[in-house]
């Protein structure tokens, strides 16, 4: 009887010890997120400031292609943001705080993808009309 409870102690521990590490690594992945494809991606960064004070707009969406990814430029005005590798695509910028940081127009910028890394350095909203 002793032996039998051993055993099923050992299984359920080792049972309980998969588990425990399926999900840390289940955590990690939400937390993280999929790491990207080393080789297929290119990274786009830039700064998007005002056209007529020339100071960093934080707030900002910037997607690619209309997909549902987007990143928000922080307080400096930066984003960064990977794309697939294809011959170009279309960045969108669009203001969606409303007048927290003031209101500024759409832009659209096309952008050839030609190696790993785009810098666009500095991008200029106009004030919304």
């Amino acid at each position: 009887m002793k032996k039998a409870k051993e055993i099923s102690r050992r299984i359920l521990r080792k049972f309980y010890t998969g588990l425990g590490l399926t999900s840390v690594a289940l955590v990690f992945q939400a937390c993280y997120g999929t790491p990207q494809t080393m080789g297929l991606d290119t990274l786009i960064r830039g700064v998007v400031k005002s056209k007529t004070t020339n100071d960093p707009i934080k707030g900002i969406k910037v997607s690619v292609n209309d997909m549902y990814q987007y990143e928000l430029t922080d307080s400096s005005g930066k984003f960064l943001i990977y794309v697939p590798r294809e011959e170009n695509c279309t960045i969108r910028l669009e203001d969606i705080d409303g007048e927290e940081n003031g209101l500024y127009a759409s832009k659209e910028i096309p952008v050839l993808i030609s190696k790993d890394k785009i810098d666009l350095k500095d991008i200029l909203l106009n004030d919304a009309e």
